[in-house]
């Protein structure tokens, strides 16, 4: 394994091995999660995977209020920041860096609430969540194909019977203004009577970046409203309905490209990234049957997206000879509509402790799945590109899964899937393709509960993929017109614990996937236009580590730390680029990422926490060599918590620390004869306040 470990990396993996260590007697404690992702809900230190939870009152310590600010602190978690918020997610190298086919293809699934928003997550707002669960690995049997490098699940708040609400405010630099109201109860007083609860947030700012041009500091701004109302029915003790209403309009700019990788910008005709989202989500939970419990999910989802930019990011006139005479005036723009609609339905049968198999030893769970995306995309150009196209997928799949309690700490977990997609594209240049794939995964896990420490466990699990088809390319490159499905297998050996009257929680993790036909991200500059693609290369390996910890020595104080380690390896011949791909790491697979930090929360009501991030240099694309910077971002937060109040002073990437989320090779100036390296920068320093009141 060719890992490279500096000195703050080494420190933090001596903290991350479990010792004998104890804190002192101490009330305070590391609570139990539970993880909802699971197809049973599972606490987060019984599940046999790599699961990290970020819990309600970690994302408000943290001051994150959406999933971005989440990702790069996630090890081995990764995204493609070009875009006004994260869509294209990697874990553990996989994921797709942008998608502009109009087909959409995702691997790394994410959804809200149960409803599926893959590929378009701008509208992860995490105002009133109660947790974030991140699964690393294949979650096939789970979530089909559309999670063969991982899940991310966010689960909101759901209503309780008494009556709680919540007014968050939050100002700060770039002109921030952030206002979130939430209220959640009963309708009456009745033992079953109907509960509700109500959460809205409204989001602006400037975005970052200076646009000389345009004399504008507002170019690359949010505009973000996300309003949620959830409401649960309750007709007896047995049965449960939950209904969740959401909308997220989401009316962004995107200015982000500057020719010198500043924020400064140039352009003449500043692009945008707007998703406005409708969805609803029904949730039936019974347990009327003593011998199983039903669960039924059902949602329909809606979103009309825009996402446009200034290709050459400057004005007319910008680029002049000597005796300043125009020799280049360009004005390129690109504008793509898209909308979404999915309409899902995921029925599941749980056992119960009656109805076990196997002379009482076997608990099981059956479901079935099926799904409908529609996808229409209008694409153009002020260099000729019109494109309409008209993209269909639906699914159908079955699933089970058996836990065999081999006696009192053995347990035997296989589950399989088995799942075809059916497929259909048109557009108005006649291309038309229908593949259709009968595809397959599951897993297999051995549990061990240890004896005062917790659970060691080993899996191995399938993921897939399904094949496709690449559109607007060149009679040149006919062979890239179909790609292949796909498939991972994935081994995986853990240990979970909880230590010292729960004052310590260890979690490490080491993996190994071996993927058959992986698909990657390519382009090419065909005529006046790139082309998007994705092909398959000859093989591809991801292989690492994953641990974490939480650490409460003594009262009020906490402390943390989390590391990862991937190694990726692909070796294949890019088709179009005609470059060999081998012994070197895939594109956005940092080699390490690390998190570290301890906080402070008095009894008084004084509140103090601290940390830094840090990430490797990783590869923009597979189809050339050049790199991001490593770095590492230093964070702070200070505050005073009341009995009903709190307001804390915060500052994010103190050091002003200058990253890249997304790079390109190519050449963007005249006489387009001299390629350079351009990168999507990271925020720079913020610092803010946010206060909260409950009522």
């Amino acid at each position: 394994m060719r890992f490279k470990i500096n000195p703050i990396q080494a420190v933090i993996l001596t903290c991350l091995i479990p010792t004998t260590s104890y804190a002192d007697n101490s009330t305070e404690t590391l609570s139990p999660i539970i993880v909802t992702a699971d197809l049973r809900e599972t606490s987060e230190q019984d599940i046999p995977a790599s699961v990290d939870v970020i819990t309600q009152a970690e994302l408000q310590d943290q001051g994150i209020t959406h999933l971005d600010d989440i990702l790069l602190k996630t090890v081995n978690v990764n995204y493609s920041g070009q875009s006004s918020r994260a869509r294209h997610i990697q874990i553990r190298g996989i994921g797709e860096r942008d998608e502009y086919t109009g087909a959409p293809n995702s691997s790394i699934g994410l959804a809200i609430d149960d409803i599926d928003f893959s590929g378009i997550g701008m509208t992860s707002n995490l105002f009133d969540t109660k947790q974030v669960e991140v699964l690393r690995g294949p979650q096939s049997t789970r979530y089909g194909a559309s999670a063969l490098g991982g899940l991310i699940n966010i689960k909101t708040n759901d209503p309780q019977a008494e009556r709680e609400s919540l007014i968050e405010t939050t100002v700060g630099q770039d002109n921030l203004r952030q206002v979130g109201v939430m209220t959640t109860g009963a309708f009456s007083s009745a033992e079953f009577a109907p509960q509700y609860r109500i959460a809205i947030q409204k989001t602006q700012d400037n975005g970052f970046r200076q646009n000389n041009y345009l004399n504008r500091d507002d170019t690359n701004k949010h505009d973000e409203l996300n309003a949620r109302a959830k409401f649960r029915f309750l007709p007896n003790s047995e049965n449960r309905v939950d209904l969740t209403l959401m909308h997220a309009n989401l009316d962004n700019g995107y200015d982000a490209w500057s020719l010198d990788n500043s924020f400064t910008t140039l352009s003449d005709q500043p692009g945008k990234d707007t998703q406005k989202s409708s969805a609803m989500g029904i949730n039936i939970h019974s347990t009327s049957n003593p011998n199983f419990v039903v669960e039924s999910k059902t949602s329909i989802a809606h979103s009309d997206m825009i996402y446009a930019y200034d290709g050459d990011w400057v004005y007319p006139g910008f680029h002049t000879n000597v005796d300043n005479i125009t020799i280049f005036d360009n004005a390129y723009y690109y504008q793509n509509k898209k909308e979404r609609q999915t309409l899902t339905q995921d029925i599941r049968l749980t056992s119960t402790p009656k109805s076990r198999i196997l002379n009482q030893s076997t608990d099981w769970l059956l479901g079935f799945y099926g799904s409908k995306l529609s996808e229409q995309n209008h694409t153009t150009d002020n260099y000729g590109a019109n494109l309409i196209s008209d993209y269909a997928m639906n699914k159908l799949a079955a699933y089970g899964q058996l836990d065999i309690q081999l006696d009192a700490r053995w347990t035997l977990s296989p589950s399989l899937r088995i799942e075809n997609n059916n497929t259909r594209y048109t557009d108005n240049n006649s291309e038309y393709y229908s593949p259709n794939d009968t595809l397959w995964g599951g897993g297999l896990s051995l549990t061990r509960k240890m004896i005062n420490a917790g659970q060691a466990y080993a899996s191995i699990s399938r993921g897939y993929k399904a094949g496709g088809f690449n559109i607007g390319l060149p009679s040149a490159q006919n062979n890239l017109i179909q790609f292949k499905k796909e498939s991972l297998i994935n081994y995986e050996i853990g240990h979970k614990a909880t230590l010292a009257n729960n004052t310590i929680k260890t979690d490490i993790s080491v993996f190994y996937m071996d993927r058959k036909n992986p698909q990657f991200d390519g382009y090419s500059y065909v005529g006046n236009n790139y082309v998007f693609y994705k092909e398959n290369f000859d093989s591809a390996t991801n292989y690492g580590l994953e641990a974490n910890i939480d650490w409460i020595p003594k009262t009020n104080y906490k402390l943390f730390a989390s590391l990862g380690l991937l190694q990726t390896d692909v070796k294949g011949i890019s088709a179009s680029e005609v470059i060999k791909v081998s012994d070197r790491d895939q594109a956005h697979a940092p080699s390490y990422q690390y998190t570290f930090g301890f906080q402070y929360r008095g009894e008084k009501g004084i509140f103090f926490r601290a940390d830094t991030q840090g990430m490797d240099s990783f590869y923009f694309s597979n189809t050339h060599s050049y790199k991001s910077n490593s770095y590492a971002i230093y964070n702070a937060q200070l505050g005073y918590e009341g009995d009903n109040w709190e307001a804390y002073l915060w500052g994010k990437n103190l050091t002003d620390e200058r990253y890249a989320t997304r790079g390109y090779h190519f050449a963007n100036e005249p006489t387009y004869s001299v390629e350079k390296t351009y990168i999507k920068l990271g925020d720079p320093r913020q610092l803010g306040i946010t206060a909260r009141v409950y009522f």
